[in-house]
Protein backbone atom coordinates (compact mmCIF):
# COMPACT_ATOMS: atom_id res chain seq x y z
CA UNK A 1 0.00 0.00 0.00
CA UNK A 2 1.50 3.33 -1.03
CA UNK A 3 1.55 6.57 0.98
CA UNK A 4 -1.12 8.28 -1.14
CA UNK A 5 -3.53 5.37 -0.58
CA UNK A 6 -2.99 5.52 3.17
CA UNK A 7 -3.71 9.28 3.17
CA UNK A 8 -6.91 8.83 1.18
CA UNK A 9 -8.11 5.98 3.40
CA UNK A 10 -7.32 7.95 6.57
CA UNK A 11 -9.06 11.14 5.46
CA UNK A 12 -12.13 9.19 4.34
CA UNK A 13 -12.41 7.10 7.50
CA UNK A 14 -11.77 10.02 9.87
CA UNK A 15 -14.62 11.90 8.23
CA UNK A 16 -17.12 9.03 7.97
CA UNK A 17 -16.32 7.15 11.19
CA UNK A 18 -15.45 9.98 13.57
CA UNK A 19 -16.35 13.46 12.37
CA UNK A 20 -19.72 12.59 10.81
CA UNK A 21 -20.71 10.19 13.60
CA UNK A 22 -23.34 11.31 16.08
CA UNK A 23 -21.97 13.12 19.11
CA UNK A 24 -22.71 10.28 21.55
CA UNK A 25 -21.07 7.69 19.31
CA UNK A 26 -18.09 9.93 18.53
CA UNK A 27 -17.53 10.63 22.25
CA UNK A 28 -17.58 6.89 22.94
CA UNK A 29 -14.94 6.37 20.24
CA UNK A 30 -12.85 9.17 21.71
CA UNK A 31 -13.00 7.60 25.19
CA UNK A 32 -11.80 4.28 23.71
CA UNK A 33 -8.87 6.01 22.03
CA UNK A 34 -8.06 8.19 25.03
CA UNK A 35 -7.84 5.11 27.25
CA UNK A 36 -5.14 3.68 24.97
CA UNK A 37 -7.23 1.08 23.16
CA UNK A 38 -7.23 0.60 19.41
CA UNK A 39 -10.49 1.49 17.71
CA UNK A 40 -11.70 -0.80 14.94
CA UNK A 41 -12.84 1.38 12.03
CA UNK A 42 -13.63 -0.95 9.14
CA UNK A 43 -12.64 -3.86 6.95
CA UNK A 44 -11.84 -2.95 3.34
CA UNK A 45 -11.57 -5.06 0.20
CA UNK A 46 -8.48 -4.15 -1.79
CA UNK A 47 -8.13 -4.20 -5.59
CA UNK A 48 -6.50 -7.65 -5.43
CA UNK A 49 -9.60 -8.95 -3.56
CA UNK A 50 -7.71 -9.30 -0.27
CA UNK A 51 -9.20 -7.69 2.83
CA UNK A 52 -7.55 -5.38 5.29
CA UNK A 53 -8.79 -4.39 8.74
CA UNK A 54 -8.28 -0.74 9.63
CA UNK A 55 -7.77 0.29 13.24
CA UNK A 56 -6.95 3.60 14.89
CA UNK A 57 -4.63 4.52 17.75
CA UNK A 58 -4.30 7.85 19.55
CA UNK A 59 -0.89 8.73 20.99
CA UNK A 60 -1.26 11.50 23.54
CA UNK A 61 2.20 11.48 25.15
CA UNK A 62 3.19 14.89 23.75
CA UNK A 63 -0.23 16.57 24.02
CA UNK A 64 -0.13 19.83 25.96
CA UNK A 65 -3.13 21.09 27.90
CA UNK A 66 -6.45 19.45 28.73
CA UNK A 67 -7.49 16.72 26.30
CA UNK A 68 -11.23 16.43 25.91
CA UNK A 69 -13.61 15.47 23.12
CA UNK A 70 -13.91 19.02 21.77
CA UNK A 71 -10.13 19.47 21.58
CA UNK A 72 -9.77 16.06 19.92
CA UNK A 73 -12.46 16.82 17.34
CA UNK A 74 -10.93 20.21 16.54
CA UNK A 75 -7.47 18.69 16.05
CA UNK A 76 -8.89 15.92 13.88
CA UNK A 77 -10.81 18.43 11.73
CA UNK A 78 -7.61 20.43 11.28
CA UNK A 79 -5.64 17.32 10.32
CA UNK A 80 -8.29 16.25 7.80
CA UNK A 81 -8.21 19.73 6.24
CA UNK A 82 -4.44 19.40 5.80
CA UNK A 83 -4.68 15.84 4.43
CA UNK A 84 -7.23 16.75 1.76
CA UNK A 85 -4.91 19.51 0.51
CA UNK A 86 -2.14 16.96 -0.05
CA UNK A 87 -4.14 14.03 -1.51
CA UNK A 88 -4.79 15.54 -4.97
CA UNK A 89 -1.37 17.25 -5.16
CA UNK A 90 1.03 16.20 -7.90
CA UNK A 91 3.98 15.96 -5.50
CA UNK A 92 4.44 13.18 -2.98
CA UNK A 93 3.98 14.13 0.68
CA UNK A 94 7.01 14.05 2.94
CA UNK A 95 6.89 10.63 4.56
CA UNK A 96 9.33 9.29 7.13
CA UNK A 97 9.55 5.53 7.51
CA UNK A 98 11.44 2.80 9.25
CA UNK A 99 13.97 0.67 7.34
CA UNK A 100 11.29 -1.79 6.26
CA UNK A 101 8.97 0.94 4.96
CA UNK A 102 6.17 -0.60 7.03
CA UNK A 103 5.91 2.19 9.63
CA UNK A 104 5.14 5.60 8.18
CA UNK A 105 4.79 9.11 9.54
CA UNK A 106 3.42 11.84 7.28
CA UNK A 107 4.91 15.30 7.75
CA UNK A 108 1.52 16.97 7.33
CA UNK A 109 1.05 18.77 10.65
CA UNK A 110 -2.18 20.04 12.16
CA UNK A 111 -0.88 22.85 14.36
CA UNK A 112 -3.08 24.39 17.02
CA UNK A 113 -2.84 26.94 19.76
CA UNK A 114 -5.79 26.47 22.10
CA UNK A 115 -5.86 28.53 25.29
CA UNK A 116 -2.10 29.07 24.97
CA UNK A 117 -1.29 25.36 24.55
CA UNK A 118 0.64 24.70 21.35
CA UNK A 119 0.10 21.21 19.83
CA UNK A 120 1.04 19.36 16.66
CA UNK A 121 -0.90 16.33 15.42
CA UNK A 122 0.53 14.04 12.71
CA UNK A 123 -0.76 10.94 10.99
CA UNK A 124 1.22 7.73 11.19
CA UNK A 125 0.53 4.31 9.73
CA UNK A 126 1.70 0.90 10.89
CA UNK A 127 1.62 -1.77 8.18
CA UNK A 128 3.65 -4.40 10.06
CA UNK A 129 0.67 -6.61 10.95
CA UNK A 130 -0.57 -8.93 8.21
CA UNK A 131 -3.85 -7.78 6.69
CA UNK A 132 -4.08 -4.75 9.00
CA UNK A 133 -3.55 -1.04 8.67
CA UNK A 134 -3.14 0.75 11.98
CA UNK A 135 -3.69 4.48 11.55
CA UNK A 136 -1.98 6.47 14.28
CA UNK A 137 -2.95 9.94 15.41
CA UNK A 138 0.17 11.14 17.19
CA UNK A 139 0.85 14.33 19.01
CA UNK A 140 4.52 15.21 18.68
CA UNK A 141 6.75 17.73 20.43
CA UNK A 142 5.46 21.06 19.09
CA UNK A 143 8.72 22.93 19.71
CA UNK A 144 10.16 21.72 16.38
CA UNK A 145 7.37 23.66 14.63
CA UNK A 146 7.70 26.85 16.65
CA UNK A 147 9.26 29.80 14.85
CA UNK A 148 12.37 31.27 16.49
CA UNK A 149 11.66 34.47 18.44
CA UNK A 150 13.64 36.60 15.94
CA UNK A 151 11.47 35.30 13.04
CA UNK A 152 8.21 36.05 14.85
CA UNK A 153 9.36 39.53 15.84
CA UNK A 154 10.18 40.35 12.19
CA UNK A 155 7.06 38.73 10.71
Amino acid sequence: MDASSVLAIAANLFKTCLLDAGRTEAKRYFKELESGRELYLTEMTMTDKSTIRVRLQLMLQEFRGQMNFSAFKLQLQMLCAELVKVIPAESEPIVMSDDSGRQLMFNIPAISNIDGDFNVLLLGADLRRNDELILQLMFIDPEQYRLPESATAQG
